[in-house]
């Protein structure tokens, strides 16, 4: 009796394994590959750079993403000027970063501009270096916070879009095109993949009709037969 308890634990074991392999494979076969996105500097400035880290950080903290520089899909460019006006005793910085893909196609852009006036400086003088160093502050934590919102979307829907098109081609190639095409359609233009989804849609479209005309003269032969 204790053989036979002994044998069965180990047979639940074996295909609880089982199951878990399936699922696994089940879902690596639809599972989309991480968006590659390099961060870079416009100039090599160093407020640039502060501000290309700090993204380059909350990027590590979200899942489906590798930074990387090589062969990336997406880049974020940090460009930020700064105009030094002693005369004024004034400071601007204005700059963008912009998120965009390899192709060039822009995705999101957040504008960023920052002015500070010292009123003490009395004609040409040294700036206040506590004013410069925050404004240069104000524009970093800035520029490096509002591209997070917009860019964590755009990839959600870099995901979903790629899941999509990787579960329609795997349904396609099965001959199920109308459920291929039917998650397709809902893919907005909102995705840099748009037009290659709706030339899917069209291979789709014409391989089935393909399938349907080959197969309607099989169904006639067969009925013809059946007659005789």
């Amino acid at each position: 009796m204790r053989y036979l308890e002994q044998y069965l634990v180990k047979m639940l074991l074996l295909t609880a394994a089982l199951i878990g392999s399936c699922a696994s494979s089940i879902t690596s076969v639809w599972a989309a590959p991480p968006v590659r996105i390099a961060v870079v500097s416009a100039s090599g400035s160093g407020i640039e750079q502060e501000v290309v880290d700090r993204i380059s950080n909350s990027l590590n903290n979200i899942g489906d993403v590798a930074v990387s520089t090589v062969n990336p899909d997406w880049y974020i460019v940090c460009n930020i000027t700064e105009q030094l006006d002693p005369n004024s005793g004034s400071i601007r910085y204005n700059g963008s970063v912009i998120t965009k893909t390899a192709g060039g196609q822009i995705l999101n852009t957040v504008a960023v501009q920052k002015y500070n006036q010292d009123f003490s400086v009395g004609g040409p003088a040294q700036l206040n270096k506590k004013l410069v160093d925050n404004a240069a502050r104000d524009v970093i934590n800035s520029a490096s916070q509002r591209v997070v919102g917009p860019l964590q979307n755009a990839i959600m829907i870099e995901m979903q879009t790629r899941e999509r098109i990787i579960r329609a081609q795997t349904l396609a190639d099965g001959g199920q095109f109308d459920e291929a095409i039917g998650l397709l359609r809902p893919i907005t233009p909102d995705t840099p993949h748009f037009k290659d989804v709706r030339r899917l849609i069209d291979e789709f479209e014409a391989r089935a009709a393909r399938a349907a005309r080959t197969g309607r003269p099989k169904a006639k032969a067969k009925t013809t037969v059946k007659h005789r």
